[in-house]
């Protein structure tokens, strides 16, 4: 540890907070809380402090630190899970998926609607989730909206819109349906999503049994309909587990190397309603009980809904914090519970046995794809012909409107997985009006990071487009100075030729070829981040104006 470092830990506040770690090219390795931010930072260079494996790698990399002061450590808990998914430490347990994991939206509006959603804000919306099936939830949200009907439009008009015309919408916006009965149709999707589904139906019949006995028989027909739709997903939820019908969560979590698997099933008013399963990357040699206090905070600092009771397989070490966490989340009193015996018991090893099968099924499945990525990669670099082999793959695109609002993108690749710490965004700045001038402008800027050393040196460079946009981008890797010159190869959709810079003969590869795919989804994946930035820059532009 260099001096300048040691004083800076010395000068520590001893108050809450949150320290962060980087190494020597400033990059963020580690995210911890501390109830002193002084005697936490100070610990780990101490002569005792390399008792694990984790530790001791953890400190020779540390070059840099910074902190954030926090009023408590509870409140440092919580900022700790927010900077952890921003920044993503290797030396952190975090969550596999990196995009974020899926919400449903419930709406502070008039007339509320649901949708999907990856991110939490403070918007006065009600949140269920998270959920681990992106195509699960958006399947659960298309039978709430038919058998609880709701508007779909983002901003509601004074006449009627296509959904209503289609039958997609009861039209709150023209008086197709009363305030009163949009509100029941709100409450009753609200009760299914925090697993009351039987509930929902005791309201339904009681309300189509009047409609009944008032001759409002297209009501109660209507009814009848939105009855038999739930009458499948309330037989799954039958079978009582506790007969105090309180709200419980069970959590089973298995650590195998590098890899982890959390398991939350869900009570309900007594009943199953689910369960959600999360992969981890944890770091080598962590322990179950370290994961299953990572996920914890992971996990319920964003949670929609946080039960009165949580049943965990292992006690995290940091218990009391945690409990301190889903009480403030809850609202009210909730706690942590490690169960030594009973229902409860059973329950928590159920949860864990689920945990050790979908992490063997997903080691299975994570080799098979290790297997299958180097299959593509060696068959890229043979069919090529590369110096060497093809590991790292830059993929460039533009993307504009008759020269407005003129973006690139550039989508990094490592053994055939896409690296997304690596994507970067361009906005194209030059007087250039065609994706000619744009791909050489966007080359020659990201070339000068990678020959200063902020960007890794790719070993192929792919490009969207012919001989033109080769050309284009080989120049501007030319104007950054870069050496030694990298492989660029341009597909071109169209045809499926593969135009290589610096040769005569293009390269054919048939569609079923490993390195034909591997190029493409390079290609496809550039032209969609490239497109979803460009959308982004024209509504931006369109508001403005």
């Amino acid at each position: 540890m260099h001096g300048s470092l040691r004083v800076r830990i010395k000068n520590l506040p001893a108050k809450p907070g949150v320290y962060i770690f980087k190494n020597s090219e400033g990059r963020v390795i580690y995210v911890g809380k501390a109830k002193s931010l002084r005697n936490r930072v100070s610990s780990y260079f101490h002569a005792d402090s390399g008792d694990s494996p984790k530790t001791r790698l953890l400190v020779r990399e540390i070059m840099d630190m910074d902190y954030v002061l926090a009023g408590s450590e509870l409140e440092a808990l919580l900022l700790e899970s927010n900077l952890i998914k921003r920044y993503k430490p290797h030396y952190n347990i975090r969550l596999k998926d990196d995009t974020g994991y899926p919400f449903l939206k419930l709406t502070n509006e008039p007339f509320p609607r649901l949708e999907f959603t990856r991110r939490v804000e403070a918007d006065g919306a009600r949140y269920f989730g998270p959920y681990s099936s992106a195509a699960g939830l958006r399947e659960t949200l298309r039978f709430i909206r038919r058998v609880f009907p709701m508007r779909m439009c983002a901003e509601m008009k004074k006449s009627p819109c296509m959904y209503y015309h289609i039958e997609k919408c009861p039209g709150p916006c023209s008086g197709g349906i009363s305030p009163e009965e949009y509100r029941d149709n709100i409450r009753a999707a609200a009760l299914f999503l925090d697993g009351r589904a039987a509930d929902v139906v005791v309201s339904l019949e009681k309300e189509m049994l009047q409609a009944a006995a008032e001759e409002r028989f297209e009501k109660a027909a209507v009814l009848r309909d939105r009855l038999k739709a739930l009458a499948s997903v309330v037989s799954r939820q039958q079978n009582a587990v506790f007969a105090d019908r309180q709200d419980r969560d069970a959590v089973g979590v298995a650590v195998e190397g590098r890899l982890a698997c959390a398991v939350v099933m869900s009570v309900r008013r007594g009943l199953m309603t689910g369960h959600e399963s999360f992969l981890l990357e944890v770091p080598d040699g962590e322990t179950r009980e370290a994961a299953m206090s990572a996920f914890l905070k992971l996990h319920y600092a964003h949670a929609g809904t946080v039960p009165r009771e949580v049943i965990v397989s292992h006690e995290p070490p940091d218990a009391d914090l945690i409990n301190e966490m889903l009480t403030e989340r809850a609202g009210r009193k909730a706690k942590l519970t490690h169960p030594k015996r009973g229902a409860k018991l059973n329950m928590a090893t159920t949860a864990l046995e689920n945990a050790s099968q979908k992490l063997a099924d997903a080691a299975v499945k994570d080799k098979l794809d290790r297997e299958k990525r180097r299959s593509m990669t060696i068959a890229l670099t043979r069919r090529t012909g590369a110096e060497k082999p093809i590991v790292r793959i830059l993929g460039f695109d533009i993307s504009t409107i008759h020269g407005g609002n003129t973006v690139g993108s550039a989508v990094s690749f490592l053994e055939a997985a896409p690296e997304k710490d690596g994507y970067r965004k361009y906005i194209i700045k030059g007087s250039g009006r065609d994706d000619f001038s744009s791909m050489t402008e966007m080359a020659e800027r990201h070339f000068r990071r990678v020959a200063r050393g902020a960007e890794p040196a790719p070993d192929l460079v792919l490009v969207d487009g012919g001989k033109g946009q080769v050309s284009a981008a080989a120049k501007g890797i030319a104007a950054s100075g870069f050496e030694p010159f990298p492989l660029i190869i341009g597909y071109a959709k169209k045809t499926g030729v593969s135009h290589i810079h610096g040769r005569k003969t293009p390269l054919m590869l048939a569609e079923e070829e490993p390195s034909s795919w591997l190029v493409r989804r390079v290609i496809a994946e550039a032209h969609r981040f490239a497109i979803s930035f460009h959308r982004k820059k024209r509504g931006q532009a369109m508001t403005e104006s």
